[in-house]
C-alpha cells in the first residue's frame, strides 16, 4: 500500500529526471510518506494554457487493476478571440463584452500493470464532461481494457446520467439511470472502483453504486450514518458539507468503513468508525471511537512531537482499519485507534505543502499497488531507502527501497501506459 498524492507532477521539458522514452514515474514511499505521480512533457504540457482553469495535472480516480485517471491541463493553443456582445443597464449604459471559450482539460489512463499499453487521444468536442465527478474502472476481463464514467445529475430532477468512455469503441455514450436524492446536490469526495462497480462517495448523503458495463444499470443508494451536524453556518447546505470535511468513507480490508470526528470546538475531539459489511442492507455496524484526549496523553504522541491540536482527517489504512492517518502542522501521522497510540509520523514534503487550514483528506488516498510492483513477482517492492529504476516491460525488477521511481518505457508517440482520454 501506498499514499498517492492527488496532485501529480509534469516535469520541465529535458530536465525531468527520468530516463529518455519514460511516459511517467512513481516516486513510491513507504507510508506515512507520500507517493507522487511524475509525468513526462509528452503526457502533460510543460507550458500549460494560461486560460485553462487547471493549471497542474491530478490524480481523479484509480481502479484496483493499477489504472490511474488523471486530468491534465491543455497545451497552449491558438487564442480564441471570443464574441463581443453588447447590452443596456436600466439607465440605457451601453456595455461590450468579450465572451471567449476557456480551454478544456485532458484525461489521461495510465495503466500501471503493463508498460506496452497504447495510447490514443479521444477528442471531447461538445464539452460533454461536466464536473470531473470521473470514476476509472477496469473491464470485464481485464487486458488493460477500461470504462471512465461520470455521474451526471441536476438538482430537482428523478433522472441522471452516466456519461461512459469506452476503450473498446473509442466513443462516449449517454445511459440513463435513476437519481435516488433528487432534491441533493451531490458533491463527490471519492470515486472507488470496487466489486465490479463504480461507487460515487458524498461524505454527507452516502454512497452510489452501479455497474456502468450493464446494458441498463441501476444505482444503488446507501445511506450514510447520522451525524453530527453543527449549526450556524447560515444554511442547512453549509452546516452539512462541513460535517462532510470531517467525515472519510474509503475502502479498508476490503469493505467500506465511515470514520467521522468530532468537531473540535467541543474540546478534544473523539473519531469513531462505522463499516458497511453488506451493502445491500446499507446497516453501519459501530466498530470502536477513540478520544484524542487518550490519545494526546500517550508515549507515543508525546515522542512524536505532535502538538495537542485537532488534526485533520486524511484517510484509512486500506489493509487496517484499526489505523487512521491525520494531518497535523505539515505531518501526517498514523494512530491506530484501538490501543490509542501514534503507529507512524512524518513530516510532509515542504515543496508540496499545503498553507495552514488547507489540509483535507482530498489531498491523498490510499492505493494498493498492482501485482506487478508486489515482493515476490517481476516488479518492484518497497522497503527502505532511494533509488530509481527505469522498468522495461515492468519485469525482472525488484528493488527493497522506500522510495522508487519506476518509469515505463515505449517506443509509441504518446505515452506508454497510457490512454489519453
Amino acid at each position: 500500500m501506498v499514499i498517492l498524492s492527488r496532485k501529480a507532477t509534469a516535469p520541465a521539458a529535458g530536465d525531468d529526471g527520468l530516463p529518455q522514452g519514460a511516459a511517467l514515474s512513481l516516486a513510491l514511499a513507504a507510508p506515512p510518506r507520500v507517493t507522487t505521480v511524475k509525468l513526462r512533457p509528452t503526457a502533460c504540457p510543460v507550458d500549460p494554457d494560461p486560460a485553462c482553469r487547471h493549471k497542474s495535472p491530478g490524480v481523479l480516480a484509480a481502479d484496483p487493476s493499477g489504472l490511474l485517471l488523471i486530468l491534465t491541463p491543455p497545451p497552449l493553443s491558438e487564442r480564441d478571440d471570443g464574441e463581443l456582445r453588447t447590452s443596456r443597464d436600466a439607465r440605457g449604459v451601453e456595455r461590450t463584452i468579450r465572451i471567449g471559450r476557456v480551454p478544456r482539460p485532458r484525461y489521461v489512463v495510465c495503466d500501471l500493470s503493463s508498460a506496452t499499453a497504447t495510447a490514443s487521444p479521444v477528442p471531447d468536442p461538445h464539452d460533454l464532461i461536466f464536473n470531473n465527478d470521473l470514476g476509472v474502472i477496469a473491464a470485464p476481463g481485464g487486458g488493460g481494457r477500461f470504462m471512465v464514467v461520470e455521474f451526471q445529475t441536476i438538482v430537482g430532477g428523478r433522472e441522471a446520467t452516466l456519461l461512459c468512455f469506452s476503450s473498446d469503441s473509442g466513443k462516449w455514450a449517454r445511459k440513463k439511470v435513476a437519481n435516488p436524492l433528487p432534491r441533493w446536490m451531490w458533491t463527490f469526495s471519492d470515486i472507488v472502483s470496487h466489486g465490479g462497480k463504480l461507487w460515487w462517495v458524498d461524505c454527507v448523503a452516502g454512497l452510489l453504486a452501479c455497474d456502468p458495463f450493464a446494458d441498463e444499470p441501476a444505482v444503488e443508494y446507501v445511506q450514510l450514518p447520522a451525524g453530527d451536524v453543527q449549526h450556524g453556518h447560515g444554511c442547512g447546505y453549509c452546516a452539512e458539507r462541513e460535517l462532510g470535511s470531517r467525515r472519510v468513507v474509503q475502502l479498508s480490508d476490503g469493505v467500506f468503513r465511515c470514520v467521522q470526528m468530532s468537531c473540535a470546538s467541543h474540546g478534544a475531539p473523539k473519531v469513531s468508525m462505522r463499516t458497511l459489511a453488506d451493502p445491500s442492507t446499507a446497516e453501519w455496524t459501530f466498530e470502536y471511537e477513540a478520544s484524542f484526549s487518550e490519545i494526546w496523553a500517550a508515549d507515543s504522541y508525546k515522542a512524536a512531537g505532535l502538538p495537542k491540536k485537532a488534526p485533520v482527517l486524511a484517510l484509512v489504512h486500506p489493509n487496517n482499519p484499526d489505523v487512521v492517518y491525520f494531518f497535523l502542522e505539515q505531518r501526517l501521522f498514523g494512530v491506530d485507534m484501538r490501543a490509542r497510540e501514534v503507529v507512524e509520523c512524518e513530516p510532509l514534503d515542504p515543496a508540496k505543502s499545503q498553507k495552514i487550514g488547507s489540509y483535507s483528506s482530498g489531498l491523498v488516498f490510499p492505493f494498493d499497488l498492482p501485482p506487478v510492483f508486489s515482493a515476490g513477482s517481476s516488479g518492484l517492492s518497497a522497503g527502505d531507502g532511494v533509488t530509481e529504476a527505469l522498468v522495461e516491460g515492468l519485469s525482472g525488477l525488484s528493488t527493497g527501497d522506500a522510495v522508487t521511481e519506476a518509469a515505463s518505457t515505449s517506443t509509441a508517440s504518446a505515452p506508454s501506459g497510457c490512454n489519453i482520454v
